[in-house]
């Protein structure tokens, strides 16, 4: 469940938002920028909804890049040293997902810092 709703909800959202800031006309900006600024609370502490969605990411990330490359290479083969379906199944995916992570990690810090770029007030003294 998890990953349907990145793959197919917050990744395109990203790349709708970004492709909004992309397009250098001030009102799809502003909609992106709404998008972008969208407050999200956890406690006392609130945060974008970018910052949050990559908040998610790199933390989701961090657990995939652990299970990929730490408890995936144990040594767990066959006798003669080669992998089973199962765990070459286990292994794309967890490769796969990682991948998605990269993207939509990287998607969100972009949306964030080109939104804050865009936001700022023009200097027309130059």
């Amino acid at each position: 469940m998890m990953w349907t709703m990145i793959a197919y909800f917050i990744a395109p959202l990203g790349i709708a938002v970004w492709a909004l800031l992309m397009t250098g006309w001030k009102p799809l900006h502003s909609i992106s920028r709404a998008v972008v600024g969208l407050t999200v609370s956890i406690g006392p502490m609130k945060v974008s909804l970018a910052m949050f969605i990559a908040l998610f990411s790199a933390i989701v990330w961090s657990w995939e890049t652990i299970h990929l490359y730490f408890f995936e290479t144990d040594g767990k083969s066959t006798t003669l040293g080669y992998h089973t379906d199962q765990q070459l199944m286990k292994k794309w995916r967890n490769e796969r997902n990682w991948w998605i992570l990269n993207f939509n990690l990287l998607l969100w810090l972009t949306n964030w810092r080109a939104c804050s770029l865009l936001s700022r007030p023009e200097d027309k003294s130059q």
